[in-house]
């Protein structure tokens, strides 16, 4: 079974790839003043939070570095950062997963938050530093912001749709396993 959630996640991973790519175009088509707004998805990172957070082992930091890698390919113009920022960003987050209170909605939406933010931000800095380019346009600041506030509004959503079939086949995250300890 552990294989197993694995592969589901890559095929989550894989299926928001897709979807990262395809709805910017959607959205500039038939809604033409968020792309005047600059509006983004970032859902990759959305789904390695997920892992980080259910997984919380060594697992999710391997599963972050080759939806990374699968993301860096997908750019034209460098490779190895996502790799680099995510599987990060899931060490992270996989250390803190262990404690009770990172399973509380409020603490699951700051990572959410903060990870995606950092994430997009880490991206376009290493992004900056391969073009020699030190230029941070409102545009910028406008796509690493909504897509962060993006990913906040779906997470809650998000993680009750990708949670949703492996609970109903008996899977549980191992912070749910842990018997509870109290002192006497």
């Amino acid at each position: 079974m552990p294989v197993l959630i694995v592969l589901y996640l890559f095929v989550v991973g894989v299926l928001a790839l897709l979807a990262q790519m395809i709805l910017p175009v959607i959205f500039s088509v038939t809604f033409p003043a968020l792309n005047v707004l600059g509006f983004s998805s970032a859902l990759v990172p959305l789904v390695v939070i997920y892992a980080s957070l259910e997984l919380g082992d060594e697992r999710a930091p391997l599963l972050a570095a080759i939806l990374g890698f699968l993301l860096d390919l997908t750019s034209s113009y460098h490779l190895g950062t996502s790799v680099l920022v995510l599987t990060s960003l899931s060490a992270l987050i996989a250390t803190q997963a262990q404690k009770p209170q990172a399973h509380h909605w409020t603490f699951q939406i700051v990572f959410v938050l903060v990870g995606t933010f950092a994430y997009l931000l880490l991206d376009y800095i290493f992004i900056l530093a391969e073009t020699a380019r030190w230029a941070w346009p409102l545009d910028v600041w406008s796509k690493i912001t909504f897509a962060s506030l993006l990913n906040l509004v779906l997470s809650p959503f998000f993680f009750y749709l990708v949670g949703l079939p492996p609970r109903l086949c008996g899977w549980r995250p191992a912070h749910e396993l842990q018997e509870r300890r109290y002192a006497r």
